[in-house]
């Protein structure tokens, strides 16, 4: 898991849609499919229902979905931070 699947599955939420989310971050529908599918089966739990064409996050997926923020955000303040340290020396 590295931040480019973080990015990968908040578009995924976001979207609430695999084919929309795939124009988002400029990438095919089946490779981002296969992303979701490569991830559920290693954790070995659903991250999202689909109903249609919609993605629905489940309990995993919200809770896994709000650490990607965490850890996303966490990273942003980390290049600002470091920005910062090396502007002063």
């Amino acid at each position: 898991m590295d931040f480019r699947d973080l990015t990968y599955l908040l578009a995924i939420a976001r979207q609430q849609n695999i084919t929309r989310a795939a124009e988002s971050l400029y990438l095919s529908q089946p490779t981002l499919s296969k992303f979701l599918k490569g991830l559920e089966g290693e954790l070995g739990l659903p991250l999202f229902e689909r109903l249609g064409n919609k993605y629905i996050p489940t309990y995993a997926g919200e809770q896994y979905i709000k650490k990607a923020k965490e850890i996303l955000a966490l990273k942003k303040r980390t290049r600002s931070a470091d920005g910062r340290y090396h502007k002063k020396q």
